[in-house]
């Protein structure tokens, strides 16, 4: 009877033990990293290029996992260009990431507008491989594949041809 005892009890304690660790389990990526997923609403954070670009980057919501930032209704100002895109998301120690769905450019001298581009906040710049409409003045010049350098301004367009007004 004794033995019986020990033995249920052994049992039970290893089943408790293989149900906590399940439980503990459970909580670990398949990958064995846990993986930190921060939301915020209504942020605004600074961000500084190496050519003296200071830019302000808000958006509706920020989501942040690890070091990359994922905004929604995103705005990144400064004083050579406003930005704007749905979604953003920028590699935070790099200052490098993609804009997609509705982005517009606007500086002093232009408006220019596209579906998706990628961005480095470090050299102020901002390329794509898409389709591109970038109104100056009153030209309207259309193109496939861009690189926009906002200090100085520089912009170049593969496949141009304007629409004059």
């Amino acid at each position: 009877n004794t033995m019986l005892r020990s033995l249920v009890f052994s049992l039970l304690i290893i089943l408790l033990a293989s149900t906590l660790k399940m439980y503990v389990n459970s909580f670990a990526m398949s990958d064995g990293q846990e993986e930190m997923i921060n939301l915020l609403e209504g942020v605004t954070i600074k961000a500084y290029s190496r050519t003296g670009i200071e830019w302000t980057i808000r958006g509706k919501s920020l989501e942040v996992v690890g070091k990359d930032v994922k905004l929604y209704e995103a705005e990144l100002f400064s004083t050579e260009a406003n930005i704007k895109a749905v979604q953003a998301y920028i590699d935070r120690s790099t200052g490098e990431g993609m804009l997609t769905e509705g982005v517009e450019v606007k500086s002093e001298d232009i408006t220019a507008k596209t579906q998706s581009a990628y961005i480095n906040l470090k050299e102020g710049k901002i390329w794509g491989e898409g389709d591109i409409q970038i109104l100056q003045g009153d030209n309207l010049i259309r193109g496939k594949g861009f690189e926009i350098t906002l200090k100085p301004l520089k912009v170049i367009i593969n496949r141009a041809r304007t629409d004059i007004k």
